[in-house]
Formats: structure tokens, C-alpha cells, sequence
């Protein structure tokens, strides 16, 4: 008897605790639950991508980030990129959020970085301005007690590089890839959180040079997931990847996982218990016509050959329909990818995703070519029962 009391005991114990590992997504429900303030001199905000976004403390930050304030690039309008950061404390305890009136600033002004949230803060490795590559990392950490947000510099990466991805397991930061002048890159960086002054080590090359791609690491199975992505190359179009790898700890080893139901690239994702979730994503076919276009363009000598090529580019950009809306979910003792049965409100990139308590918060991002968006989604998970 006693045997089958210490039984029911602990498997009332574990039961919960297994069900909540064990639990997978269902559906996710999203909501508007603030705006990114308009920049200094603009009277409406008109978004940002390649925006830094994490949450340390309670609290979402976001930071940098680029956008197009006079008129599209292919009418010949200028990236600008800003150095501003905006905190919205207390994310937990609102159903809308509101920014805090004290005005930060980042070093300097920057886009496109990887970045990801640990313990000791947001971590923001590499990225861009106007005066090019940067590989600078950044640790952001809001002081909730004082109102502050602190900013520390980690070691420099070896080299500038922007689009890369980033990710921690264990107090070990991982970055992956990313772009130079030449192209994307297969470089596979770590760098030990409690030791930093040993600097970026390499591991195992990437088993693709990719840039824009979702890095994610798991502490439970001791793996670092890359996803996705895509791989710029000189006079030809940018191949868009559908490729799924792990990277394993502990034997420095990429293995080959199911591919993505179709590629995709600049998206972004989380882990969940034992869900992968990847959000929106550039599918590629849009951008690739684009890429050509220009391609043909560089290559023709006559002029007014040149700007019927033009012309077509800009129809292409102008007209583009927007990014994919969908959420694919990988389980990690299923083994294979669904779609969630609901989409997202709208399709953004060049964005991250954070989790926090079974919501995740998307902070901007670019809605269509050239185009963003100033707000930002709350999605509250909900589970199959």
C-alpha cells in the first residue's frame, strides 16, 4: 500500500509538470497593443525594421532600426537609421502598452544587428548605419528601480557584419553567418557569457553561408536550431532556403533536420516548451523578380534599355503584396511542421520575436518592400487541451 501511495503521490507531482512540457500550441491570438512613437521631426510614425527589440525586467525595449522618411528607395529615397530607444516597462501586468517618457539613446545609430535576451540583458551583436558595418556588441539591461537603461559594451566581434542571428543556451551566446560587401558568410561564433573576456571562439561552419535566418537555442536538448535564411551572391539572385539544421553542444556538430515546407527568409521565431514557432517570413518570389531586374539593369549598356528595366523594377517593388502571414510550428517529438491554424494579422520582417509568459511581442518590422509598421503585436498563445 505504501508503494502505491508514493506511487500516486509523485505521479500527482510530475503530472503537471510533464503535461506542461509536453503541451503544444494550438492557435495564438493577436492583438495590437501599442505604437512605436513617431522620430524626431515626424509628425506620424511610420515604423521601423531592422529594429534592435528584447525584454529585460518587465520591460520591452526597443531600439534603432531604419526606415524610408521621404519617399520609397526606388523613387529614390534614403535609408535613414536612428539611434533612439524606447522602453515599455511592465509588459507583464498591461493589456496595452505605453512607452516611458524619458527619452534613451543607443552609442550610436544602428539597424539590422543580431540580437537576443538573456539573463544579463539584451545582447546586440553587429549590424549597420550610414557608415557601414559595425561589430560592436552591446549589452542593454533596464534598471526597473532607477528608470535607467544601461548599456555595456561585450567583445568586439572580428569582424562588421550585419543580418546575422543570435541566440544563448547556458549563459553561451551563439551568432551565426550574417552579410559583408561579398556576400553571406559561414561563420559560427560563440562567446561565454560569465568569462567574456575570452572572446569570440569559432566553432563549426555554418553547413550554409546564410544570412538572415532564425537561430534558436534550446537548453533542454542542448541544441542551437538554424532556420531558414538566404545566401547573397555576386550578379546572381540571393537563393532563398527552406534548410533545417541543429547544431549539437556538446559534439560541435551540425546535423541535416526536416526541411521548411517552403523557403524563407528574414523571419522570425521562438521556442516554446517543445514547440519552434516561425513567424511571417519573406517566401522569396517578390524579392528574387526585384533581383533580376537589377541584375539586368547593371548589365545593360543602353540607356533607354536601362529604364524600361527600371520601370519594370519599380512596378515589381510598388506593387509588392506584402509577406507571408503564416506561423509554422515544428514540434520537437513530432518531428514535423504544421501550420498554425491561424495566421497573423499581417506579415512583418526583419524583425524578432520575444516570448514572455506564453505571449510573444513583435515590435515593427517591414510589412512590403520598403514599407513598415509602427505596431506592435502581442500574440497570446493558446494549447491543445
Amino acid at each position: 500500500m505504501r508503494t502505491i501511495y508514493l506511487t500516486l503521490l509523485l505521479t500527482s507531482i510530475l503530472s503537471p509538470v510533464l503535461m506542461a512540457q509536453n503541451r503544444t500550441v494550438d492557435l495564438i491570438d493577436w492583438k495590437i497593443v501599442a505604437s512605436i512613437p513617431p522620430a524626431l521631426h515626424q509628425v506620424k510614425s511610420i515604423g521601423l525594421a531592422g529594429a534592435i527589440s528584447g525584454i529585460h525586467n518587465d520591460a520591452l525595449i526597443v531600439a534603432g532600426g531604419t526606415n524610408f522618411p521621404d519617399k520609397m528607395p526606388w523613387l529614390g529615397g534614403s535609408k535613414k537609421s536612428y539611434d533612439n530607444a524606447i522602453v515599455y516597462p511592465n509588459i507583464n501586468s498591461k493589456k496595452t502598452l505605453t512607452p516611458s517618457v524619458v527619452s534613451y539613446k543607443l552609442p550610436f545609430k544602428l539597424a539590422y544587428a543580431a540580437n537576443c535576451n538573456t539573463k544579463e540583458g539584451i545582447v546586440v551583436a553587429g549590424g549597420e548605419n550610414e557608415l557601414g558595418l559595425s561589430k560592436k556588441v552591446l549589452l542593454l539591461k533596464w534598471k526597473q528601480q532607477e528608470e535607467i537603461l544601461g548599456i555595456e559594451y561585450l567583445p568586439d566581434l572580428p569582424f562588421g557584419v550585419t543580418n546575422a542571428s543570435l541566440t544563448v543556451v547556458r549563459n553561451i551566446l551563439y551568432i551565426s553567418g550574417g552579410e559583408v560587401p561579398s556576400g553571406a558568410r559561414d561563420e559560427f561564433l560563440s562567446l561565454d557569457l560569465k568569462d567574456p573576456a575570452q572572446g569570440w571562439k569559432t566553432l563549426s561552419n555554418l553547413p550554409l553561408a546564410t544570412s538572415h535566418a532564425v537561430l534558436l537555442g534550446d537548453e533542454k536538448t542542448g541544441q542551437v536550431y538554424l532556420i531558414g535564411g538566404r545566401c547573397k551572391k555576386v550578379e546572381q539572385v540571393s537563393e532563398i532556403y527552406n534548410a533545417f539544421h541543429a547544431y549539437d553542444i556538446k559534439k560541435n556538430f551540425w546535423k541535416e533536420m526536416p526541411t521548411l515546407p517552403f523557403p524563407l527568409s528574414a523571419a522570425s521565431g521562438i521556442i516554446n516548451g517543445d514547440d519552434i514557432l516561425i513567424f511571417s517570413g519573406d517566401e522569396g518570389e517578390t524579392f528574387n523578380k526585384a533581383e533580376k531586374l537589377i541584375i539586368a539593369m547593371e548589365q545593360e549598356r543602353d540607356a533607354q534599355k536601362k529604364e524600361v528595366l527600371n520601370k519594370k523594377k519599380i512596378e515589381v517593388q510598388s506593387s509588392h503584396p506584402g509577406f507571408s502571414r503564416k506561423v509554422l510550428k515544428y514540434n520537437l517529438f513530432g518531428k514535423t511542421w504544421t501550420l498554425l491554424k491561424n495566421e497573423m494579422p499581417y506579415g512583418t520582417v526583419t524583425v524578432n520575436a520575444n516570448l514572455f509568459n506564453d505571449n510573444v511581442f513583435i515590435a515593427g518590422g517591414e510589412i512590403k518592400a520598403g514599407v513598415r509598421t509602427p505596431n506592435i503585436l502581442r500574440g497570446k498563445m493558446k494549447f491543445i487541451q
